[in-house]
């Protein structure tokens, strides 16, 4: 009985997963694109109008000779998810519908130098009165997708870091998130999150490419036939800690990607030059990380030829850990996401670019081909929101029966 209703749930998360990267499909169409017999597809989809998941909205154009097609489409306020992305000097909150279209977002601080239970204070009460601003029923929230940095321990929802700082190191983050919402609540790691934001969005034309994702610090994700490559752990592709250098890392390392091209490490090379940094207002707070690096951004963007040798070097450090991304997992794609690309992602894609062009394995098959998110700032936390529609999918369609 259990494997029956197993079944069922996997096999109504498939149709909901394709209506909502498709918009609207048939019955015939969905048979045919999932591989199960149209009985199946019968009764999953009857069962899913039943609960208010699906409707019919009309007929699509007529095969041959015989009846146009019934179409059918998710019912967009039958569920809703959160996605929260947050590090240290940034936060991000979304809200998308059952058929994944945002319907409200807000930015705010990141977890500074407050400890973690603050931390999570605060982003519950934003995300209170994100849902109470937008009219969203709370019983027709599904859960929240909390997106941070790694490592982590998904299982137990708790960071394997010290990072920012000891207090954060195991503490019980799903746990009391979920407590203070009173939500279920999903731990993702902030780069796996925006390459699955990515592949839904459709923005990829491939179901297998790499995404390198920078906020404060650097991560890596793949998705591989349309799954998210996670490892052992599920802390897999941390290129951040590939080492290129010579320079410390707060790992213990030297040389990792982080410690050579990360936005604290531009940011600390504008504060060796006084005139620069007085130029930029860049004042090294590392509670202002990102807000420092957006400013040597803009300056690049207005032809700033010192701002634009900082990041330039930067950007080619991504390249080369974008080369062992593609050289390990066979990639000829990959996508730039993250807060710190939302100024300055065409800079780091041309240089990411040249350096796969002439030291990635696959140039000799084809050209790498180099994409910047279209919502590179939100790309984390709209995964995360994703995620969490994907993963109750079972749940709804228990409801559903």
């Amino acid at each position: 009985m259990a494997d029956t209703a197993s079944g069922g749930a996997a096999t109504a998360g498939r149709v909901l997963d394709l209506l909502r990267t498709q918009g609207t499909l048939s019955r015939v169409e969905l048979a045919e694109r999932t591989g199960l017999t149209p009985a199946t597809i019968t009764h999953t989809v009857r069962r899913l109008i039943e609960g208010g998941l699906v409707h019919e909205i009309g007929r699509g154009h007529q095969r041959g000779r015989g009846q146009p097609r019934r179409l059918l489409e998710l019912d967009p306020a039958a569920w809703y998810a959160v996605g929260i992305q947050v590090d240290r000097t940034t936060a991000t909150i979304v809200v998308l519908d059952f058929a994944g279209t945002r319907v409200a977002d807000a930015g705010l601080r990141g977890s500074g130098g407050d400890g973690p239970e603050a931390t999570i204070a605060a982003l519950a009460d934003h995300v209170d009165d994100l849902l109470r601003r937008n009219g969203i029923d709370r019983d027709r929230v599904l859960g929240a997708g909390l997106v941070t940095h790694g490592p982590q321990d998904r299982e137990r929802g708790v960071l394997l870091t010290v990072q920012p700082d000891p207090a954060w190191l195991e503490f019980p983050l799903t746990a009391t998130l979920t407590a203070r919402l009173g939500l279920p609540v999903l731990l993702e790691n902030d780069a796996t999150a925006a390459a699955f934001g990515e592949q839904w969005a459709g923005a990829v034309p491939t179901d297998t490419f790499g995404l390198v994702y920078m906020g404060s610090g650097i991560g890596g994700g793949v998705i591989v036939d349309g799954e998210s490559y996670r490892g052992r752990a599920s802390n897999a592709v941390e290129i951040g800690h590939i080492a290129l250098g010579d320079t410390p890392c707060f790992c213990g390392n030297r040389g990792c990607a982080q410690a050579e091209a990360g936005p604290r490490t531009v940011v600390e090379q504008a504060l060796a030059d006084p005139g620069l940094a007085a130029r930029l207002g860049i004042g090294g707070d590392p509670d202002d990380t990102l807000a420092d690096f957006e400013r040597l951004a803009r300056a690049w963007r207005t032809g700033d030829r010192d701002a634009a040798a900082l990041l330039e070097r930067s950007a080619r450090w991504i390249g080369r850990a974008a080369v062992t991304l593609v050289n390990l997992f066979d990639l000829d794609t990959v996508v730039l996401a993250g807060p710190a690309f939302a100024t300055a992602g065409p800079l780091y894609r041309r240089h990411v670019a040249a350096e796969l062009e002439r030291h990635a394995l696959v140039r000799t098959l084809s050209r790498p081909e180099v994409r910047l998110s279209a919502n590179a700032a939100t790309a984390a936390a709209t995964g995360g929101a994703l995620h969490v529609l994907r993963a109750w999918a079972g749940r709804a369609n228990g409801q559903a029966g």
